[in-house]
Formats: structure tokens, sequence, C-alpha cells
């Protein structure tokens, strides 16, 4: 179980907060009391209890192993998937990302899951208007907000949460500069709302509007892997090296006398295993191919 979770009792894939569980029986007696003095009142008094148990309802999750992941942030369903520009709260470096528009129901889990494996880069909570029960429009104003911004090898993802202003219902469990795990628990939204992700033009995109996601599970996409494909490309360029080396050695001469100038660049010339250089650079094969072929030559 995360770290996060430790004050929770479990309940078949999850459980409830110990913390909501007791005010929420606070609430049924409150409910009782209310329905002595009039049996109306006891209903309403339920009606509380039910939403806390909601509000202080998690679950257990599983990530997915994918290094470059995306993941959903939160259960609910995908309103929309549109270009716009970067809100100026999360502080991106590029000007337009793609934004992935969740609507969560109020009977949804509360945990708030991190989209990517990174750090966390800022956050920001801003208080909503306590007579707002209820987020009908994810721009209205005085709803409960908070931002996040992730960073990835240079490669940011947003989170911006909303919820009503009644009561705590957005709660952050990571601070600036701490290290995002690829979706575990960052936090809690009690009673659903809304979640946009802000995620990069460039990275691949698996979702579509209606599709319902499950949070720090549901994969959104993947972000551009630049590092990766400089790495192939370095790989491809040794290989390169060693086939004209190859070819190179095949068509010279073994009967050739070899001259004084060569064997003076011969005792210069510093062998892979004395050379400085790392066992991963992909040269040292090319270095290795061409003292082969020199011994060759030698015994010749």
């Amino acid at each position: 179980m995360d770290d996060l979770d430790h004050k929770s009792t479990p309940w078949l894939n999850g459980g409830f907060d110990i913390e909501g569980i007791v005010v929420a029986f606070a609430v049924f007696l409150g409910a009782l009391l209310l329905g002595w003095l009039w049996a109306p009142l006891f209903w309403l008094g339920f009606i509380a209890f039910i939403a806390t148990l909601l509000a202080t309802r998690w679950s257990q999750r599983t990530p997915p192993e994918l290094a470059s992941g995306i993941v959903a942030p939160c259960d609910g369903i995908v309103v929309s998937v549109t270009q716009m520009e970067a809100p100026p709260e999360l502080r991106f470096h590029t000007p337009v990302v793609t934004r992935v528009r969740i609507s969560s129901a109020p009977v949804s889990t509360n945990k708030i899951y991190t989209p990517i494996s990174g750090s966390l880069e800022h956050v920001t909570l801003e208080e909503g208007d306590s007579s707002i029960p209820i987020a009908m429009r994810a721009d209205d104003e005085g709803l409960s907000r908070a931002w996040m911004c992730f960073e990835s090898h240079g490669q940011q993802v947003g989170i911006r949460l909303a919820s009503g202003g009644f009561g705590p219902r957005i709660e952050i469990d990571m601070n600036a500069g701490d290290i995002a795990r690829l979706g575990k628990p960052c936090g809690t939204r009690r009673l659903g709302g809304w979640c946009d992700l802000f995620i990069p033009t460039s990275s691949g995109q698996l979702i579509w509007p209606g599709q319902s996601l499950v949070g720090g599970e549901t994969v959104i996409g993947r972000l551009r892997s630049d590092a990766h494909d400089a790495e192939d490309d370095e790989i491809e360029e040794a290989f390169e090296i060693q086939r004209e080396a190859a070819a190179g050695v095949a068509e010279e001469d073994p009967f050739e006398p070899v001259l004084a100038e060569d064997e003076e660049d011969d005792e210069q010339y510093v062998s892979p295993e004395d050379a400085d250089v790392s066992e991963e650079d992909p040269a040292i094969l090319f270095a290795r191919l061409r003292e082969a072929a020199r011994r060759s030559e030698e015994g010749d």
C-alpha cells in the first residue's frame, strides 16, 4: 500500500480514510438527533452521511510500467481533447499545449495520481467560495482549484483541478521539487469535479472524448523520447563505421609491404584496452576492429 494511504482502512480494492469515517459517523449521530426532533430532518442528515463517505473513498491502483508514459490523473470521463495556449499558472516552456478535460462524478474515488515520472516543479492552491457546493462548469468563479506542473527530461505536463468551494475539497500531498513516480497518489479531491490535463502537442494520444478513465492506470499517451532516438542514431553510425572499415580491410592486398610511415603510426596507436574510453562508447568497436586487422597483417 502506498505511503499516502497508510491511514486508510481497506475495502475491496480500496477503502475509506479513517478521518472521513469518524466524521461520517459523527454526521450520522447528528442525523439521529435531528430525526428525534423532527423525522424529515433525519433524511437530510443521512444524505450528508452518504456524501461524507463518498468524499473519503479511495482505490488501490497498479500503474503501468512505461518510462515515458502519461496516465490519467483521476477517475472520470474525457469531455474534450483540444489544443490551446498554455495557462500562465503552469509556467510552461511551450506556448501551445493539448488539453484533456476530464469530468469526475461525486461518487468517484478521491485520489489524484501523478501523470508522469519526473519531478513536481511547482504547485498552487486556490481556496474556493464556501457557498458553492458543486462545480457545475470547470471555468466557474469561486471554485477550489489546484495547479501542478510536472517535468521529465525537459518536457512538462500540467494538471488543473477544480471542485466546489464548500468544505476541504482539494489537498496536495507533494511539495515543489519532490520526485514523482508514475501513477502514484499525490493528492486528494473530494466529491468529484473537473481535471484539465495539459500535455505537449508532440506527445502521442491514446484517448478520445467519451472514454472512461481509471486514475493512475489508463494510459493517455507517451512523451517524446529524443534521448532514445539520439542513442539509436549513434549506434547506427557506429555500425556504419564498422561496415566501412571491414570493407576496407577486405580490399587491402595482404602481400603489400608496410611503409615506414605506417609503422610509425602503428607505434603511436593506443590499443582499446589502454585507451581511456567508456565501455558503453560504440566507437570502441571500430578501434578493436582496426587492432584486429593490424595484428592479422603482422601475422601474415
